[in-house]
């Protein structure tokens, strides 16, 4: 039962009467996932009634209860209980809910049941309200709207991203159920999110329609849904008013300053979104292909709205994985990434993912050590809840080779993005560079499990079997990844593991095959002509193969003091030169 204070003011947890709960502190009476706002006088005197439920209750208690310090008349107790009947649906001659005692009073006819609420201690010992937004359904399988589908979810995932207390689960893993039939409560519980948002995508004319619908996973029960159905030119709306209703179920207490920071509009050019949200619908691709499309909508979504900070963050993004995976030349690539970032940070300084992609240029291509540490703690100040964070702090823990710290921010990273292909592959690298190499075989065959055709995990797989003493293992994961792709990558791992085993004629004919395409100025691929010449003994070709690497500027180098393959140097004073160039010594 709720209970009066000695000073008669009430204490006033939330709790349910019938089919409908009631949220004191938020002013919200909601059934079947709907809520209706109401007046804080209004909700004062139904709490006043529910803290002794079926007990009548005087009107000049009421009245003193809720207007201690001020003279009023009944009928401004009568507007109360009428504003309350009429939400309630409550017939005043034929009441199931509020009673009127004749000359007396009122009385709640309806149990009332608290509900239990967190400890403001628990916060301190970790505990954060979690939320999975799953993937809109795309319901016209439209391919103009798929796009759209996609967006509407992600804009609402990365709003709700901006509160410290939340920990909401990344894209990268909610959109693994894209077109996957889905149980909401079954994939929360697998996520470990207390609630999942799921929704759909429509268009009718020149209307938009979007529903979604949050279930609570624990209780097994909807507590809220909607369906809008506006114009589209009102999808920001739709998306605030969506972002807005979340945070009343996650036990939070909202300043107005986190309030309009879930609410805020990254761009006010409607031309400008729609252009992001197609970059980053190609970009999450994760193919060539998919990365050049990316970055020329980023580019025209910027035109459309040149303070767009989001947008720039996305084309540091797009610029740095194109970077570290090879597509474009590291020179060409982390320069326009580390401008974008430094773009949007101008615009925008508490976007935590424009430090962590600026921290990681600052690490990978920049070797300014002090600087990428600052840029990625201040990421994971801002975002503690985001994983990129912790996945460049993993990187720069392996440059610096303390493997402990390392392994603990890349686990952090997939508590945080289960499903994270990067992250799982993370994880694996580290366990291979640390020398754990069962460890490391474990991490990658989970990380292929995930998706069959990631070769880059199936390459150093092959490797780390090679360093394992397993060479039948090594040539067959080996094989496995050329037929996945018939690319150079998939070569140099063979060569490599080729080189390991004592196949010199394999080893070097592949390294031919390297060597002739690796030219001036950018020397692509020098960093894994290293690699095998070192496996082959030949340690002048290796440092003639390192120096065009480090003019290239190839982000591998920052792990050069803890790569395997390069232990055999250690002693020599030209890769003490090259460690010192790098910025690795002392």
């Amino acid at each position: 039962m709720l209970q009066l204070t000695s000073q008669g003011r009430l204490v006033s947890g939330d709790f349910r009467m019938g089919p409908w709960l009631v949220r004191p502190s938020l002013n919200t009476i909601s059934k079947n996932g709907t809520d209706v706002q109401v007046e804080p006088k209004v909700m004062e005197v139904l709490v006043c009634l529910a803290s002794r439920s079926g007990e009548p209750i005087s009107k000049e208690t009421l009245i003193k209860t809720v207007w201690p310090d001020t003279f009023v008349t009944d009928d401004a107790l009568i507007r109360c209980v009428s504003e309350l009947r009429r939400v309630f649906e409550d017939d005043a001659r034929a009441p199931a809910v509020i009673q009127t005692i004749p000359k007396r009073g009122y009385r709640l006819l309806l149990p009332v049941t608290l509900l239990s609420h967190r400890k403001p201690s628990d916060r301190l010992h970790g505990i954060v309200d979690s939320i999975a937004v799953l993937p809109f359904e795309n319901v016209d399988r439209d391919p103009e709207m798929e796009y759209l589908s996609e967006g509407v979810a992600e804009t609402i995932l990365n709003s709700l991203s901006r509160l410290q207390d939340v920990r909401v689960v990344p894209r990268t893993t909610t959109f693994q159920y894209k077109r996957k039939p889905l149980d909401p409560i079954q994939v929360g519980r697998e996520l470990k999110a207390r609630l999942v948002l799921t929704g759909h995508v429509g268009r009718r004319g020149d209307h938009l329609i979007v529903g979604a619908e949050l279930i609570d996973t624990e209780r097994e029960s909807q507590l809220w849904g909607q369906t809008y159905d506006r114009k589209m030119e009102e999808v920001f709306t739709i998306q605030e008013e969506i972002a807005a209703k979340i945070p009343n179920y996650l036990h939070l207490r909202l300043t107005e300053v986190e309030k309009r920071q879930v609410t805020r509009r990254s761009t006010e050019s409607r031309e400008a979104y729609h252009l992001y949200l197609k970059a980053m619908y190609f970009a999450n691709k994760y193919t060539p292909d998919g990365l050049r499309k990316g970055l020329d909508y980023c580019g025209h979504a910027i035109d459309a709205d040149p303070v767009y900070a989001e947008a720039y963050a996305a084309l540091s993004y797009l610029h740095s994985l194109m970077g570290t995976f090879d597509v474009v030349p590291a020179l060409e690539a982390f320069p326009r990434a580390r401008a974008a970032a430094l773009k949007a940070l101008e615009i925008d300084e508490g976007l935590a993912n424009a430090h962590a992609i600026l921290g990681f240029v600052q690490l990978a291509h920049d070797w300014d050590w002090g600087c990428a540490k600052a840029e990625i703690c201040r990421a994971i100040e801002l975002g503690p809840h985001m994983p990129g964070g912790h996945y460049a702090y993993s990187h720069w823990w392996l440059a610096k080779g303390q493997y402990k710290e390392a392994m603990e921010e890349a686990r952090r990273a997939i508590d945080l993005d289960p499903l994270s292909l990067p992250s799982n592959y993370n994880l694996g690298a580290v366990y291979y560079f640390a020398r754990e190499y069962d460890a490391a075989i474990e991490q990658l065959r989970r990380t292929i499990e995930l998706d069959q055709s990631f070769v880059r995990a199936q390459n150093l797989l092959a490797v780390v079997y090679g360093k394992n003493g397993m060479p039948r293992e090594a040539i067959a994961e080996a094989e496995k990844s050329r037929a996945l792709s018939d690319g150079l990558y998939s070569r140099i791992a063979f060569g490599r593991i080729s080189a390991m085993i004592g196949d010199q004629a394999e080893a070097r004919e592949i390294l031919a095959e390297i060597e002739q395409v690796s030219k001036p100025p950018y020397f692509p691929w020098a960093l894994w002509c290293a690699m095998i010449h070192a496996l082959l003994g030949e340690q002048d070709r290796v440092f003639e193969w390192l120096d065009k690497a480090c003019a290239a500027r190839e982000p591998g180098l920052v792990f050069l003091t803890q790569a395997p393959d390069f232990e055999s140097l250690h002693h020599d004073p030209r890769f003490r030169e090259l460690v010192r160039r790098i910025g690795l010594a002392g």
